[in-house]
């Protein structure tokens, strides 16, 4: 089953299949309330794994991968690979900017900044992160007490 959030309506949708544009990631997820690890979740960009990673209660990460359509890839195909690492980079003399993301099987550069050029960079993800995670947990429901 898939579950579908409309971010507009804050309400969610329940699918069979699925239809996939450019790249996406794919995050295992494990429950912290049940420990059950029989879900994952599919983000559709980097800023939005940031979003989830923060955002997300009740569950712990343990594996990111990314997805990657041929046009990144080059190989042909769509491939899964384990990501290792995001980095966003801006230039100082210029409003050029350039997306990195590294993977198991490849660097892929998004973006139009030569980074030969003096530059400042961010790591949006990165392994180390995803094993510092610590999962946030929301608020238990209030009973309402009877009398």
């Amino acid at each position: 089953m898939i579950y579908v959030l409309d971010p507009a309506e804050r309400t969610v949708f329940t699918r069979t299949h699925c239809e996939l544009e450019g790249m996406v990631f794919l995050l295992t997820i494990t429950s912290t309330q049940t420990g059950m690890c029989d879900r994952a979740a599919m983000v559709s960009c980097a800023y939005e794994l940031q979003h989830y990673m923060t955002a997300a209660s009740n569950v712990e990460i343990s594996h990111v991968q990314m997805l990657c359509p041929p046009e990144i890839s080059r190989s042909g195909k769509w491939s899964l690979e384990d990501l290792d690492r995001i980095t966003c980079f801006q230039g100082l003399a210029t409003e050029e900017s350039a997306v990195v993301y590294r993977t198991s099987q490849g660097v892929y550069k998004m973006g139009d900044l030569d980074l030969r050029r003096k530059k400042t960079s961010r790591v949006w993800f990165s392994k180390k992160r995803l094993e510092n995670h610590q999962p946030r947990m929301s608020e238990p429901a209030h009973k309402s007490t009877a009398h």
